[in-house]
């Protein structure tokens, strides 16, 4: 008798703390793999006009936090349910004490146990992460830029979060002589096209490039017992590639000091700018895991120094 009330003790205790948990809907830690905090996944097609993008973005934001502020109101029934399984648990262990021996309300115990664990599951797999700051500060680049849009016109591309290291995302794979792979993942997590007032077409991309070194196992030269080793973050970086298609018409390109190769502007190191064919190609890097679109709209005003205005 003693052994099984241990059981039920140790059961009851790992159940209370795992619906402790679902009820105070605890932050998910940072990947173990990255350190980087682990948000939403959202892919958002852009190919609409700034305004209505910019809506359209606001309006899935607050209805993602409608849905989890209804769930929220769920979130103390499951340890609620429990409490009534271990109030029935409790009458047989009564009932026990006085000689008498009785299962009936235990079983009771154990079907709303089950209940509210799987209702707590359920809820868990609901709850919805935390916008990345790219989110917001794509809206910011949108709404910075769309002054600048031909009346009328629109943006073409995508934002896309759903997560960096992908499978579908792999650039390419290396081995090293011990034959260890290292892959190499390039996340292009922004992409826009727009026609500019001034008759210019421009284009940009924010690509963030990460390294990691996967799994693999490892003969202790000790022991002589194989260990397998986890995969290994190694690193990321962002790069920016912006395009500007020159309206003839309006402007001529004329190469500087202040823009060229080599040049830091903000968290961005130019690293390859070709002014030929009437257009601007300018390629950009960046050793910081994460680039404010502060930074990027500061580096596309930068980069119209290269364009004089003709004479009317």
């Amino acid at each position: 008798m003693l052994c099984v009330v241990g059981i039920f003790g140790i059961i009851a205790i790992m159940l209370f703390v795992y619906l402790l948990n679902t009820a105070r809907k605890k932050t998910p830690p940072p990947s173990a793999a990255t350190s980087i905090k682990d948000y939403a996944p959202v892919y958002v097609s852009i190919a609409d006009k700034p305004n209505s993008i910019l809506r359209g973005m606001d309006q899935f934001a607050k209805d993602l936090r409608k849905t989890e502020s209804a769930g929220d109101k769920w979130r103390w029934i499951p340890m609620i349910i429990f409490l009534i399984g271990v109030g029935l648990l409790g009458i047989d262990l009564i009932v026990d004490l006085l000689g008498y021996f009785s299962i009936t309300f235990t079983g009771g115990a154990l079907a709303l146990w089950i209940a509210a664990f799987v209702m707590a599951r359920n809820l868990r797999r609901s709850d919805s992460k935390d916008f990345s700051p790219r989110y917001q500060g794509t809206k910011e680049i949108i709404r910075s830029l769309r002054d600048d849009l031909k009346p009328d016109s629109t943006f073409l591309g995508h934002l896309d979060l759903t997560g960096a290291t992908l499978k579908t995302k792999v650039a390419r794979e290396t081995k090293d002589t011990q034959g260890r792979t290292t892959q190499m993942f390039n996340d292009e997590w922004l992409s826009l096209k727009a026609k500019l007032y001034d008759g210019n077409v421009l284009r940009l991309a924010a690509t963030q490039r990460t390294k990691k070194r996967m799994s693999y196992w490892k003969r202790s030269r000790i022991s002589g017992k194989s260990k397998l080793k986890p995969e290994k973050f190694k690193g990321t970086e962002q790069r920016l590639k912006v395009r500007i298609v020159v309206n003839p018409e309006a402007y001529t390109i004329v190469p500087n000091a202040t823009f060229r190769q080599g040049q830091n502007i903000g968290k961005y190191t130019i690293t390859a700018l070709d002014t030929q064919g009437g257009m601007i190609n300018i390629l950009a890097d960046s050793p910081f895991a994460e680039i404010e679109q502060e930074n990027i709209l500061n580096f596309l005003k930068s980069s119209y120094s290269l364009l004089q205005r003709k004479a009317v």
